[in-house]
């Protein structure tokens, strides 16, 4: 029994659902003024596997190409380490890669602006730069292997 002047809560509640319901169709309508809301930032946070690290093409204006051609410089992939940690090349001389070890590797600039192809066991890949500079560069696959190029 409710006493007189006395609304029972479940009717308060359905009054409260209702009123937000029609002010949310309001202000949906052909004159709202709200502006759009922008699609939120996803950022990666786990290192890549041999299974989602892709080829990637060089970015347009990066300091290198990957290339087909012979390498004079030559660096082995082996222990899951570059043979060296820095790489000297003239601008123009072919770096080759070549990987020594059974998991694959690359050889991708930290920007990411250019990297050889996933390196198979004894498969060996080539880049080439068109500036001088230093560049860092690691494994996409191994993100503990590093090293660094020092082009003149």
């Amino acid at each position: 029994m409710t006493r007189p002047g006395h609304v029972p809560a479940s009717a308060g509640v359905a009054s409260v659902v209702l009123l937000v319901l029609a002010l949310a169709g309001c202000s949906a309508g052909a004159g709202a003024t709200t502006a759009p809301t922008a699609a939120p930032t996803v950022v990666a946070t786990t290192a890549p596997t041999p299974t989602d690290a892709p080829a990637s093409e060089p970015v347009a204006g990066g300091p290198c190409m990957p290339t087909d051609e012979p390498g004079t410089v030559e660096v082995t992939m082996s222990g899951r380490a570059f043979s060296t940690g820095r790489v000297e090349a003239s601008v123009g001389e072919v770096i080759a890669f070549t990987n020594e070890d059974a998991v694959p590797h690359t050889a991708t600039l930290d920007d990411g602006s250019c990297t050889t192809e996933n390196l198979g066991k004894g498969a060996t890949g080539s880049l080439v730069f068109d500036a001088p500079g230093t560049y860092p560069f690691h494994c996409r696959i191994h993100p503990d292997m590093t090293g660094t190029f020092e082009i003149s």
